[in-house]
């Protein structure tokens, strides 16, 4: 440790002797300065003799930094144009797309409801009946019996699928679950003594479709075990042969005055080769965006004091504007959110051609609605704008703003997308689009601003993020974004690499 200390004393006493020699006086702060920053002493004397200074303190020091980076910035722009230019060949810009729209997963063209009664009902049905057939593809649930037939089997051990219709604990601490089908009503009863069951009982959500297996005793049915639809646990994957990549965006909200247009324009120089990271943005043939393309126009309370642009037609151009700056062999598939101009009732068709006009003007611009199911390259992406991630966050404890993806898991676990049934705006469709039907392999969201990212059996499972700072109501509600963050797929191994700008 003595050695150590002594060379540390001669590098320092080195380097003021230097100074000295060329008669230039170093403070005690910049000397500091040129330790922290590790600066090459010989290069501060030669600017300090070109600029006749005698004194080199940290605020010389400081101007000399900033010119540095900015002539190192200079010549790496310069050498990136050279590579560029000089590169033959743009991978993505090689390979031919490979892009669909699932039409059948999307409402656009398809809204027939009339907001009835009846298409309530029907709703639901339609809601437990693609939900128990799922469970029923479930070991423990091929042989399920309706509700009506369980006293025929009292006593006897058997299976039943039912939606949740309210939860109650009793004085003495007994949990219950009131459920039911199209043939009848039930109560369950969650033994006090089943730890597992009682964890999964705090984690049901109302509204829910389940499988229970138990045994009826008098009036209740005793639970032994409950299931949720979920994914299968040796669910597998698709992947492509070449290194395709997608970047996922969302939220961006075109029109806030907290919309980050310059770092959003420095990720359009990547795509097109111009900054860093060469070896995974010359991959990038598709980009994917969940939605809040703009900030939209009466979305909340006294919205206009924080616009930019207090016009919605001109949200939408400048939007395109920007997006038209995208290389061209880029294909950009664009969902909706709540702040978008459509209907705030999900599920949302696409963007009207008379009020985003420009974006399809665009010939790499894909208009969908939300939610949607699209592929590249054959991967299958989910794409959901998330607006129920805040129902979810506020009923589940595991979830929390900061992590949107365990609260996009808890989608996965349930098959549904909008699980609680009054929280959020819906329309009962006489098709049901918000069942997950088909297991993507992507899923993507935004909504909470927040990026993160997981796989859970076999699904990479990521929230995007978004484009715009923190907002007044954010500060309110102590949440953190994390804006400006481009996560990354790799389609052949589903790596994800998320780039910060």
């Amino acid at each position: 440790m003595v050695l150590v200390y002594a060379t540390v004393d001669r590098n320092r006493e080195e380097i003021i002797r230097k100074f000295a020699d060329h008669g230039i006086v170093l403070t005690t702060h910049g000397f500091e300065e040129i330790i922290s920053q590790n600066l090459n002493p010989e290069e501060v004397i030669s600017a300090a003799k070109k600029r006749n200074v005698w004194l080199v303190a940290d605020e010389f020091l400081k101007e000399f930094i900033e010119g540095k980076r900015r002539r190192l910035g200079r010549e790496r722009t310069e050498i990136e144009r050279v590579k560029v230019e000089r590169k033959k060949h743009i991978f993505a810009k090689e390979i031919d797309s490979e892009l669909k729209i699932h039409k059948e997963t999307d409402i656009t063209g398809r809204s027939t409801c009339g907001g009835l009664i009846e298409n309530f009902m029907d709703y639901f049905n339609q809601k437990y009946d693609n939900l128990r057939e799922i469970l029923m593809k479930r070991e423990g649930l091929k042989a399920s019996v309706p509700i009506k037939m369980v006293r025929r089997y009292r006593g006897e051990d058997i299976r039943i699928i039912a939606m949740v219709s309210s939860k109650r604990e009793s004085k003495k601490g007994y949990k219950f679950l009131e459920v039911e089908d199209p043939t009848g009503e039930l109560t369950i009863l969650v033994p006090r003594n089943n730890r597992q069951l009682n964890q999964m009982y705090d984690n049901i959500l109302l509204d829910e479709v389940i499988g229970i297996s138990g045994r009826l005793n008098g009036d209740l049915f005793i639970a032994n075990e409950i299931y949720q639809p979920d994914l299968p646990v040796d669910n597998r994957t698709r992947s492509t042969d070449e290194e395709v990549h997608i970047a996922l965006l969302s939220d961006i909200h075109v029109g806030s005055y907290l919309f980050l247009e310059e770092k959003f324009n420095k990720f359009i120089d990547c795509l097109n080769l111009k900054g860093g990271n060469h070896e995974i943005f010359e991959k990038v043939k598709y980009i994917l965006i969940a939605g809040d393309l703009v900030d939209g126009i009466g979305i909340y309370p006294n919205q206009e004091k924080e616009l930019s642009i207090p016009d919605i037609y001109k949200q939408y151009d400048s939007l395109a504007s920007l997006l038209e700056k995208i290389p061209d062999y880029i294909e950009i598939v664009l969902s909706v959110g709540n702040h978008d101009a459509v209907r705030g009732a999900e599920p949302q068709p696409k963007l009207d051609r008379d009020i985003g006009a420009p974006l399809y003007d665009l010939p790499n611009v894909h208009m969908v609605g939300n939610p949607v199911m699209v592929s590249t390259h054959g991967v299958r992406t989910l794409i959901y704008h998330g607006t129920s991630l805040d129902t979810i966050i506020g009923s589940l404890a595991s979830c929390t703003y900061s992590r949107p993806e365990t609260a996009m898991v808890e989608y996965l676990k349930r098959r549904y997308l909008i699980p609680v049934y009054g929280n959020d705006a819906l329309l009962p469709e006489k098709d049901d689009y918000l069942t997950i039907k088909e297991i993507p392999d992507i899923f993507h969201s935004g909504h909470v601003h927040t990026n993160g990212y997981t796989s859970y059996r076999g699904v990479k499972v990521i929230n995007s993020g978004t484009w715009q700072a923190r907002t007044k109501y954010q500060e309110e509600q102590g949440h953190f974004p994390t804006p400006a963050r481009v996560p990354i797929v790799n389609l052949q191994n589903h790596e994800v690499s998320v780039i910060h700008f």
